[in-house]
């Protein structure tokens, strides 16, 4: 009873080749933007990986942002006691 059951991502040799899968996967995304036609409306988007970037730093204010938001609506474990 007291077998611990290993996971897959339990060993960190699986972890180090999942990390590189994404990121090749992210690099091959990234060098697709040389292959099609922008029909941009900003000049920005005609940047290079601008897309990419603007994703990411959209995905870290929206992480920022609810870390912040956190610490003004929490409350105590026992709010509701008493």
């Amino acid at each position: 009873m007291d077998e611990q059951k290993t996971y897959w991502l339990d060993d960190s040799s699986n972890m180090n080749k999942l990390c590189l899968v994404l990121y090749v996967i992210s690099g091959l995304l990234i060098l697709g933007d040389f292959f099609y036609h922008k029909h941009i409306h900003f000049s920005p988007e005609g940047w290079f990986g601008f897309y990419a970037l603007f994703g990411f730093l959209s995905y870290s204010f929206i992480v920022l942002a609810g870390w912040v938001w956190r610490s003004i609506v929490m409350r105590k474990e026992d709010y509701y006691d008493g």
